[in-house]
């Protein structure tokens, strides 16, 4: 009896398709009993508390002219920081 390659190739595939996920490691969900994910802590807006000092005047004359958005988008891509704490970064500048 004669079986084509391509058949012997693609039937080689699928199993190994099936033994790759029978053998891969299994999280378990923790809503069913499992561990939950470890979670990551990012970097606290006190490790950067100033920023460049022609950046930082940039950033307190937006905040005179009440927009403070545009402050925290510039605080942000200056200082290389997240959201929260260009935020926080620049609410404390504003008081």
């Amino acid at each position: 009896m004669f079986v084509p390659v391509s058949v012997l190739i693609g039937a080689g595939l699928v199993v190994l398709l099936l033994l790759a996920l029978l053998l891969r490691p299994r999280r378990r969900d923790p809503l069913m009993g499992g561990q939950p994910p470890i979670a990551r802590t990012s970097k606290p807006a006190a490790a950067v508390t100033t920023l460049p000092p022609e950046t930082e005047a940039e950033v307190r004359a937006l905040l005179a002219a009440g927009r403070k958005i545009e402050a925290i988008k510039l605080a942000r891509d200056a200082a290389h920081l997240g959201l929260k704490q260009a935020k926080d970064l620049v609410e404390s500048m504003e008081r």
